[in-house]
């Protein structure tokens, strides 16, 4: 459906996928090997980096223990970067580079289709530069495979819809495996309940033939079951843990142990607001808007209520679900990103349309506040993540910069508004979009003492002897002790307090590297010497309180016994 609302012919070749794919990697090539490996992110580098050095593709072990709570696919798109490339950190993130470009491409490929040329190219630019989607793809996360396999699967049913045929049907089956072996059954579950949703809906009972081809499911059974069941072979116990725990007893929100850092519903929807920044405002009106074209004879038409479903199915999920995070949102990005780009063509055609001119002159003024905001945005962050204590120190001279560069972005499109300039006022907004996300870049590399250990892993490297340890003190969830690791390139051990961090499966005694504060204390006061990290958030055990600081940073200090 691309006449009614394509482009001319002279810009169609500049508003094309393939000008995506070059600001894509414009935008994220320069940035991805400037940011370390996050706590949050690098147990995705250890695992592969240890199943490598055991040279195994079906047992990821963390810190040399068992790791069952995720399936394969991610692990082993790190293992082929690490073969081809070597290991390293900027090796790591390169399958996240390929995926993002994946996602910004099928996105427009889908918009496309669904909302035509212009409204999908602008889609996508939005896609690439809302806060979440450019933060987010700056990590290394399943939740991009989640995604891009999502992405792939409602790609293939509209090109099925509108020409079936066997390829497109194993589009969308092998989208499903990559998507269960992404994160297990949400891979299944999210574009099945969105298709059939969209059949039903607009009436077009043809597509259950897709969902139902006895060929697409035959394949997709073999490639789960070989999977399923040389896991289990070679990690007895996997699939029921991984099924049981990981998958059901999650969404019910009686996991063991339970998700440390499950976000409340309130403060869900608010990250979805910041991940959309800064086309938020927009969106109320944009949804109203669009959802009115959707109906039959509009301009957009019942098909484009897909976009409507796929945002409904995912929020609605993990607003239901008792276990939720921050960035769990992430998929439904795409879907309202298009719903966005659609609604800045109609304003780009109808410029006495005044929606995009308030817009900026709330975004102005939300910027002029900044500062006084801050401080409640780190409240929301510590609580949900401690290493987020003393962020706004840490990012106020940035953010004195933007409460003066983004009014002066905003009033310049308001008054190219005021001038009937529809062109100059979306660049104006452009011009915003990509200023807030280099502020927000600048603030992540600002953050990085806080939020990896690079620093004191790489002194601990240069110092330490082989016999040495290394001990992290407590943290929430084991997980977080991995970028220590890698960049120490050693073995460490963790502090367990109050029952935290915990395993949620056995152990095996020689690969438990939990320790109680009392053989902490042991350790100490023995004759090994003892690198501990100590976030400055924990309270230190009474014998550490005259403990000598090998390395104070932002946030933590690296405490050594034996100076």
């Amino acid at each position: 459906m691309d006449s009614p609302l394509s482009p001319p012919a002279s810009a169609s070749r500049l508003m094309n996928g393939a000008t995506l794919a070059l600001v894509c990697l414009g935008l994220y090539l320069p940035l991805f090997w400037q940011l370390p490996l996050l706590r949050s992110e690098a147990m995705y580098a250890l695992i592969p980096q240890e199943m490598l050095a055991a040279g195994s593709w079906l047992t990821p072990t963390l810190n040399g223990a068992p790791y069952l709570d995720k399936p394969h696919l991610l692990y082993w798109l790190q293992l082929l970067g690490y073969k081809l490339l070597g290991v390293s950190e900027w090796s790591a993130r390169v399958p996240t580079l390929a995926i993002t470009g994946g996602e910004v491409w099928l996105t427009y490929l889908i918009g496309r289709r669904l909302v035509g040329q212009l409204a999908a190219w602008l889609g996508g630019v939005i896609l690439l530069t809302c806060i979440g989607f450019f933060v987010l793809h700056l990590l290394i996360l399943t939740d991009h495979l989640i995604t891009l396999s999502l992405l792939a699967a409602l790609y293939a049913l509209v090109r099925w819809e509108a020409q079936p045929g066997f390829r497109w049907t194993a589009l969308f089956f092998l989208a499903l495996v990559a998507g269960f072996l992404s994160k297990g059954f949400i891979g299944l579950v999210f574009p099945g309940l969105i298709g059939l949703l969209y059949a039903w809906h607009v009436r077009e009972h043809n597509l259950l033939r897709l969902f139902f081809s006895p060929g697409g499911l035959a394949l997709a059974a073999t490639l789960l079951v070989a999977w399923g069941l040389a896991t289990e072979l070679a990690n007895p116990g996997f699939l029921k843990f991984q099924i049981v725990n990981e998958q059901i007893m999650r969404f019910l929100g009686r996991r063991e142990p339970p998700d440390v850092n499950s976000f409340t519903l309130a403060g869900f929807y608010v990250f979805l607001g910041i991940w959309l920044m800064p086309w938020t405002f927009i969106l109320p009106e944009a949804l109203y808007r669009f959802w009115q074209a959707t109906r039959p004879g509009r301009e957009v038409g019942a098909a484009g209520r897909l976009l409507f479903i796929w945002a409904a199915v995912i929020l609605g999920f993990f607003t239901l679900s008792s276990s939720r995070i921050e960035y769990y949102s992430l998929p439904a990005l795409p879907a309202l990103a298009l719903i966005l780009g659609w609604r800045i063509k109609r304003y780009l055609d109808t410029p006495q349309d005044r929606l995009i001119p308030w817009t900026l002159l709330a975004l102005g003024l939300l910027g002029l506040s900044l500062l006084v905001l801050l401080p409640y945005l780190e409240r929301v962050c510590v609580d949900n993540r401690r290493e987020f204590s003393g962020m706004v120190s840490l990012i106020s001279p940035l953010a004195r910069q933007a409460t003066w560069f983004i009014p002066a972005v905003a009033l310049a499109g308001v008054l190219a508004a005021r001038l009937r300039r529809p062109r100059l006022t979306v660049a104006a907004y452009g011009v915003l979009a990509a200023a807030i996300a280099w502020f927000t870049f600048q603030t992540m590399t600002v953050l990085t003492p806080l939020l990896s250990d690079k620093a004191a892993a790489e002194y601990v490297r240069r110092v330490a002897s082989p016999q040495d340890l290394l001990i992290m003190g407590p943290i929430e969830e084991f997980e977080y002790g991995a970028s220590l690791e890698f960049y120490a390139r050693r073995r460490i051990l963790m502090v367990k307090r109050h029952g935290l961090p915990q395993f949620p499966y056995p152990v095996p005694p020689a690969a438990d590297y939990l320790i109680t504060p009392e053989r902490l204390q042991e350790l100490w006061q023995g004759p090994r010497k003892v690198f501990l990290l100590l976030d400055h958030a924990t309270p230190p055990e009474p014998f550490l309180k005259d403990a000598a600081a090998a390395l104070t940073l932002p946030g933590k200090r690296l405490l050594v016994n034996h100076p």
